[in-house]
């Protein structure tokens, strides 16, 4: 080897030195940029440990709807475990406040699920619906918000003693007229509201579009008439047993009702009395002399039928005029629950133009159901017109 081989190679060394630092500037950078990303992901971890901590032990406030569901929520939880406190008979109520409530641990104090100035008192209603038991939170706050019944909602509108609107009769708030605001959403199904009893329940039935297909009201050989004529005792009629079987074989005409529709049903007693053609008595006393008990769906009196029209000549169940001035009439014939005291086969039913008539029980017409919903059933909104029915909870 000569001495020029000896010598080192400038020009590639000179080429070498700027890749290192390059390399050098890389590493240094890749160093930097996992600090930065290490600095970052710890602020976040940070901040998320700080709103966690918040969170813990900050004031979690609740809606007055989210606080009823918390209620009853709470009230369900509570009954689990007190189930000897629960009601024993059809109808009886038991009530639990929220004290009780937060002392059991089934929910904090009420306060603290309230903003800063509000105060409030809750309590829960237990009812035995048949073998079901109802649960109904009541919120109290004062001047800032209520639980609100749909019966009081109603007892609301103003009472009127002539023209169309909500009449006191008795004891009860009784809808007459043709235009009137009683239209009611319940079970995806638009209703009308009939009256409201003595005891608070609301009495609705269905609008024409939701009545079923035309059933006999009883199709049995009645041998006082020697005939096949049907019987018109409802307690053995076949239009009792298909109101037994409404809930359950719904079709595209019926109402389908859920569980939370049930929970909302009270039991009463069917007026199923019969009644002559020449009474002048309207007040279902006569209907009423005769019940079908704890009953959860039903049909129209002719007592019901007779009260809805304000005119004044309406005074037998024949009379045409009833049909006058009457919210309740249809394009399409219904029955009713009651028998025609002139024999053992006719039963009285509106007519499509909207007039009582008496048929035999054989005959064919469209079952209008009626159901009483229970004083604890409470208002989401709606006044009552067909715009803007009252809605439930």
């Amino acid at each position: 080897m000569n001495e020029e081989d000896k010598k080192p190679d400038l020009m590639k060394i000179a080429e070498e030195e700027p890749l290192q630092t390059k390399k050098k500037d890389q590493i240094a950078f890749r160093k930097r940029m996992l600090l930065i990303m290490g600095a970052i992901v710890g602020i976040l971890i940070v901040i998320l440990v700080i709103l966690i901590i918040v969170q813990l032990f900050s004031k979690k406030t609740l809606s007055y709807d989210e606080l009823e569901a918390k209620l009853k929520n709470s009230a369900i939880s509570y009954y689990k475990v007190q189930k000897d406190l629960l009601p024993k008979e059809e109808g009886e109520k038991v009530l639990v406040d929220s004290s009780t409530l937060s002392a059991g641990e089934y929910m904090k104090p009420i306060g603290e699920y309230l903003p800063e100035g509000t105060s409030c008192k809750g309590e829960v209603s237990v009812q035995k619906v048949k073998k079901r038991y109802v649960y109904t939170p009541y919120l109290d706050c004062g001047d800032k918000y209520q639980t609100k019944e749909l019966y009081k909602a109603v007892l609301e509108q103003n009472v009127v003693t002539s023209g169309y609107g909500l009449y006191q009769i008795g004891e009860e708030h009784i809808y007459r007229g043709e235009e009137v605001n009683n239209y009611i959403e319940f079970a995806n199904t638009l209703w009308r509201i009939v009256k409201v009893t003595a005891d608070n329940q609301v009495v609705i039935t269905v609008t024409d579009e939701k009545l079923t297909p035309a059933l006999e009201w009883d199709n049995r050989y009645n041998d006082q008439e020697k005939s096949k004529t049907g019987i018109n005792v409802f307690h053995v009629s076949r239009i009792k047993e298909a109101l037994d079987l409404y809930t359950k074989e719904a079709t595209d005409d019926t109402v389908t009702f859920t569980e939370s529709d049930l929970d909302k049903l009270a039991t009463f007693n069917l007026c199923v009395g019969g009644k002559s053609e020449e009474s002048t008595v309207h007040d279902n006393s006569e209907e009423c002399a005769l019940v079908e008990e704890n009953q959860l769906i039903g049909l129209l009196t002719v007592s019901d039928y007779m009260n809805a029209s304000t005119d004044a000549a309406c005074q037998k169940a024949l009379d045409r005029s009833c049909q006058n001035y009457n919210y309740l009439k249809f394009t399409k014939s219904f029955w009713l629950a009651n028998p025609n005291t002139k024999n053992t086969r006719h039963v009285y039913s509106v007519s499509f133009s909207g007039y009582i008539t008496t048929q035999e029980a054989i005959a064919t017409n469209r079952l209008r159901p009626v159901v009483h919903l229970a004083d604890t059933v409470m208002i989401k909104s709606g006044d009552g017109t067909k715009e803007k029915p009252f809605e439930l909870k």
